[in-house]
């Protein structure tokens, strides 16, 4: 239970301050829901494409956490840990440009799959203010890393939680044509949050070169060019990380995709159970960053008891989790729909029915999905950030969309037979990660008896 505590203590600043992002999402798509329909069937596409794309090049960067964490269990200097910092910073300008092109031309990519063009017109606005974003988001996700692999994640937690009204106020605002502000509709979303990062990036930065203690890190003074030595590192081991979230994210988007041939109403339902979902993988999420850095510290000390422990620790937590989730999305779906829609309305009825089905194949699958996710980041930890990618993709797009389709067009099961045929991958990568810990830990403490005898 010691363990317990400890995990849940590291990973809840954690996944608060995620959730804080995520509940200001969570609000605009409500806002952007008061447009109609077919604006928040525009935001199932948008949402997906570029939490996809974001995601790729925005998870690379927890190998900073990871390699931070790392450094302390080795008892590195100060100075050894901000070369980190100042390399992943570099990191972020080079990388940041195609990207950001990417997600500007993000419709694109909506038109390769047919999808609805008078969707992909409301969406394009979207897309535009999130290419505007990507450069303080970056930054800040690195700056944020540092501090959650120093063991200071409330550091972040407390930004989120201030920027969360000002956030919502001007989605609002935005999204509406509120307090004086044009109306962007959909593009709002992005163009509040464009603007709020960008306020917490100076804020952080300034805080940075001036604040008494991270001066001691020497981040900005310490010379200007990075290591290049070090941004290998943190590519080699976040390259994998950014390529599993962003493919495993594609593949979701493309199930989105494959939801859109079956009308609005479908994307509707589907974007509706989304936003549940996403809060739920938000905590997950949190709770495997936690894991990856608590691990990579024992990693760093040879302490594969404590890595076992933290593990278990983990999966008694996501226990917890998984039954609450089990408890709200099969008792109360109709509540939760309710602030989306007006199930009173007859034109709603087979939305708010298809809804409530997502609902239960979704508390099935997180649970899966929430295993999947820490023991990738067990492996993470023990900076194994291949194996989860491989397993990832091949399960991903070799199982679960192969089946989505199959079940979907082939069987004629529909939205509701798309998504559970989605979940069989989730079930087969758990397995093979599993596998894949078990051997590693076994190995290493073969090692561990070898040199202790010789």
């Amino acid at each position: 239970m010691k363990n317990v505590y400890k995990v849940t203590a590291f990973a809840l600043p954690i996944s608060i301050g995620m959730l804080m992002n995520i509940i200001s999402n969570f609000f605009a798509m409500m806002m952007v829901a008061q447009l109609g329909k077919q604006e928040l069937a525009a935001g199932a596409l948008a949402a997906s494409t570029n939490m996809t794309l974001t995601t790729i090049i925005g998870t690379l960067f927890y190998a900073v956490g990871i390699l931070v964490g790392h450094a302390r269990g080795q008892n590195k200097s100060s100075a050894d840990i901000g070369a980190i910092v100042k390399s992943s910073c570099w990191l972020v300008i080079l990388l940041i440009t195609p990207f950001s092109f990417l997600i500007w031309n993000a419709n694109i990519i909506l038109l390769f799959f047919h999808q609805d063009p008078q969707l992909i017109s409301r969406a394009q606005g979207y897309f535009h203010y999130a290419a505007l974003s990507m450069v303080p988001l970056m930054t800040n996700g690195v700056i944020s890393q540092f501090y959650t692999g120093m063991g200071h994640a409330r550091f972040t937690m407390k930004i989120s939680m201030i920027t969360l009204l000002p956030l919502l106020l001007l989605s609002y605002g935005f999204t509406l044509g509120k307090f004086g502000l044009p109306q962007l509709a959909l593009a709002g979303v992005t163009c509040a949050a464009w603007i709020i990062q960008s306020i917490v990036c100076i804020s952080l930065l300034f805080y940075l070169c001036a604040g008494k203690t991270p001066k001691q890190y020497a981040i900005f003074t310490n010379g200007f060019w990075p290591d290049w030595t070090l941004c290998k590192r943190i590519l080699i081991l976040g390259i994998p990380i950014g390529i599993q979230f962003g493919t495993e994210l594609a593949a979701l988007a493309v199930a989105t995709y494959m939801m859109g041939y079956f009308g609005v109403i479908a994307l509707a339902a589907s974007q509706i159970v989304f936003q549940y979902v996403l809060i739920f993988i938000t905590i997950i999420l949190g709770l495997t960053q936690a894991i990856s850095v608590l691990i990579s510290q024992a990693y760093g000390q040879r302490n594969f008891n404590l890595i076992k422990d933290y593990l278990n620790a983990a999966l008694i937590i996501l226990a917890g989790l998984s039954a609450a989730t089990f408890a709200l999305f099969f008792l109360a779906p109709q509540e939760l729909i309710n602030l989306y829609l007006n199930t009173g309305d007859a034109s709603n009825t087979e939305l708010n029915h298809l809804a409530i089905y997502f609902f239960m194949i979704a508390a099935v699958m997180l649970s899966v999905d929430g295993v999947r996710n820490l023991l990738s980041g067990t492996l993470r930890g023990m900076h194994d950030s291949k194996a989860p990618m491989r397993i990832g993709i091949a399960c991903l797009w070799g199982i679960s969309l192969p089946a989505s389709y199959l079940f979907a067009f082939t069987c004629h099961g529909g939205p509701i037979g798309l998504r559970i045929g989605l979940t069989s991958g989730f079930i087969v990568a758990s397995f093979l990660l599993w596998q894949r810990m078990r051997g590693k830990i076994i190995l290493h403490e073969s090692e561990i008896e070898y040199e202790a005898i010789n």
